[in-house]
């Protein structure tokens, strides 16, 4: 383990330590410590316990001055004991690291040009502009484009039928009325099975079925005998 280590590819220290996290699951490491150099290739860091070299260790670090968070992986590249209790102090490369977390680094070594406002012009004299005789066009839409003509081609009826109000076709087909009625049928049935389980239900089948019974016997009556009906005043015997 080297007494010192090599800091020369690495920018001053930062005014304030900021708070660094990283975590390796493969070797148990969850460490939060302090980085005191830092830009875009690598990191200076103080961690309480030890971190082997060579290690890949993910980590988030927290730049409270700039309100902001950057994330990316460092790869160990040595340390050395700060004395006993002191901790370790850990010198790392960046293997990955995101656009936007290079961009966070930048602003906080006061790199960061991107933010800084646009000198704003002077106020020229207003300009005499003639009104248009039309209405400015709306603004524009990013719809995909319709071929309308296609659409309008399109006149196959489908085979299937829609509810409402999705329905491709207007009229079921005989396929669909049969196998529908069938369905309603046995519903039907069964609710009659159901009920007709039951004293009280049984009766009152038999009290409807009477009924549509006598109904149907007095119909067929004068339907067979519509020819024999007399009118009054019209026959001899009145």
């Amino acid at each position: 383990m080297p007494d010192a280590i090599d800091t020369s590819g690495l920018p001053a220290a930062l005014p304030l330590p900021i708070d660094i996290t990283v975590r390796n699951a493969e070797q148990g490491v969850n460490q939060t410590g302090k980085a005191a150099r830092l830009d875009t290739n690598g990191v200076l860091a103080s961690f309480p316990f030890e971190v082997k070299e060579n290690t890949i260790l993910f980590t988030t670090l927290d730049m409270r001055s700039i309100k902001a968070t950057a994330r990316g992986l460092i790869k160990v590249r040595s340390l050395r004991s700060m004395g006993e209790g002191g901790g370790y102090e850990v010198l790392a490369d960046f293997l990955e690291l995101s656009d936007d977390a290079r961009q966070k680094i930048e602003r906080l070594l006061g790199r960061h040009t991107e933010d800084v406002p646009a000198p704003v012009a002077p106020p020229t004299a207003p300009t005499f502009q003639p009104q248009s005789t039309f209405r400015a066009a709306g603004a524009a839409t990013f719809l995909p484009p319709v071929d309308y003509q296609a659409v309008n081609q399109q006149t196959e009826r489908r085979q299937y039928f829609e509810p409402a109000p999705l329905r491709g076709v207007s009229k079921a087909t005989t396929a669909t009325k049969f196998w529908g009625s069938l369905g309603v049928s046995a519903y039907v049935l069964v609710a009659l099975a159901i009920i007709a389980i039951f004293p009280k239900g049984r009766a009152l089948e038999m009290y409807l079925w009477s009924h549509v019974w006598w109904a149907v016997s007095r119909t067929w009556y004068w339907a067979n005998h519509i020819g024999d009906v007399k009118l009054w005043g019209q026959s001899p015997d009145n």
